[in-house]
């Protein structure tokens, strides 16, 4: 199957952090729009996961694209914080900086109809601590306006907006914000 399939066409593949085994090594901040361009690019299929073509019955090289077409009142992101291999599992660290007030995902939106806003505000965060093999969530909450607090276990504090950015961030919940 591999003689048929064009390697040249994978490119070179992004660079993605592979543990050493002993040691992390430090990982430079990537922004959530570098996330979102990266999830939506177009990608090459591998020769170990090629299209099966209904029409002919047979396995064929191809490209996969995803596209944003509409939004939703309330974005959830999830961001990919482990990796897998064949022989290890890994908890990604790398620091995302998100938009905080002003998420704005027009660029990304593959047929804009101009009746919805594309732009969003944060309004809750999901936190991981810990490894693959356990540990412990928190969620940073805005509430009446824009106070935020942090939700740990049963203990409720408040937390200043500078401090809810963190390299534990998992999931991101927003709330679309109405154009005026």
């Amino acid at each position: 199957m591999l003689e048929k399939y064009d390697q040249s066409l994978l490119g070179s593949p992004a660079e993605v952090y592979k543990p050493a085994f002993f040691s992390k090594r430090p990982q430079e901040a990537i922004s959530l729009y570098k996330c979102l361009e990266a999830f939506l690019k177009e990608e090459p299929l591998g020769p170990e996961d090629m299209w099966y073509c209904p029409g002919c019955k047979k396995h064929r090289q191809a490209s996969k694209k995803l596209d944003l077409w509409r939004l939703p009142e309330i974005l959830v992101i999830h961001l990919k914080r482990f990796s897998y291999s064949r022989f290890l599992k890994n908890k990604l660290e790398t620091f995302v900086d998100f938009p905080i007030h002003d998420l704005d995902l027009t660029t990304f939106v593959a047929y804009n109809n101009g009746r919805s806003s594309h732009r969003y505000m944060l309004y809750a965060i999901s936190n991981h601590y810990g490894s693959m093999g356990g540990g412990h969530y928190t969620a940073f909450i805005r509430h009446d306006g824009d106070r935020w607090y942090d939700f740990d276990d049963s203990h409720v504090s408040p937390i200043e907006e500078d401090r809810i950015k963190t390299s534990a961030a998992y999931v991101l919940f927003y709330r679309r914000i109405e154009d005026v």
